[in-house]
């Protein structure tokens, strides 16, 4: 694991001391720039305006954009991979006792992949991994429903329907994990936390002959770019970061099926 994951993985308080360090990072721009080593560069440095580097907050800008869209939209479909599986699940569950077909076999399979994933892939998602233990349920259940069609009471057209639904399931957890191990490439990361020191840079040699307007421009820039980025990291990985989805909505089922 890089630096960056690194960075990216830590609890969302401990962003703080990205701040911390930022703010540490304004402190020694400032004696480097407005008490540079040698004197003779104050008067250079101070000739600089602002209208030089508003290039700057553009790229950073565009720069912020597609890494929010690529990170917020494996977010969002995570969540709604998760929503899929818990609806085909509570769907396959409710054909199953509308069809009049025996239900204990397949309660007891969906009730076991439901626990397996809450109880040990939803951790071992944290790490990008599945959890073996719900690969064999899901292969169980599976088995079941497709065993439905040897039942004298079958109906062709429900078995197939409830077949389809099983499926989907299968579908939506592929899609669960592979979302849960995929991540935005590291060199996006640092294209944009280099952008953001650069930026630094650039409001640090502006406004030099006056400390209060320079004060305010270093603390705002430093305190949007550690919040837009801080936000935007706390979605990264949607099984594992300080937001990470919750297994809730495939959790609810354990309350409506039968236990045993």
């Amino acid at each position: 694991m890089n630096l960056i994951d690194t960075w990216l993985s830590l609890p969302l308080p401990a962003f703080g001391c990205a701040c911390r360090f930022l703010q540490r990072l304004c402190d020694h721009l400032d004696l480097f720039i407005v008490r540079p080593p040698d004197r003779r560069m104050g008067p250079k440095f101070r000739r600089c305006r602002a209208a030089l580097f508003r290039w700057m907050v553009v790229i950073f800008g565009i720069l912020v954009g597609f890494l929010a869209n690529d990170v917020w939209d494996r977010s969002r479909r995570a969540a709604a991979a998760v929503r899929s599986e818990a609806a085909n699940l509570t769907s396959l569950y409710d054909l199953l006792y509308t069809s009049g077909l025996p239900a204990l076999p397949i309660d007891h399979t969906i009730r076991t992949y439901v626990s397996t994933v809450v109880e040990k892939e939803w951790p071992a998602m944290a790490r990008g991994e599945a959890a073996p233990e719900a690969e064999s349920a899901q292969d169980q259940m599976l088995e079941a429903v497709a065993n439905l069609e040897a039942e004298p009471k079958s109906s062709p057209a429900i078995t197939r329907v409830m077949l389809d639904t099983a499926l989907k399931i299968r579908d939506a957890r592929y899609e669960r994990l592979l979302l849960s191990a995929d991540y935005s490439e590291s060199f996006k990361w640092m294209s944009v936390l280099l952008i953001a020191l650069v930026g630094q840079v650039s409001v640090a040699i502006v406004h030099l002959e006056r400390a209060r307007p320079h004060i305010a421009a270093m603390v705002i820039f430093t305190t949007g770019v550690v919040v837009v980025l801080g936000l935007i990291a706390s979605h990264e990985f949607p099984f594992s970061s300080a937001l990470a989805i919750s297994p809730e909505p495939i959790a609810a089922l354990l309350k409506i099926i039968p236990n045993g």
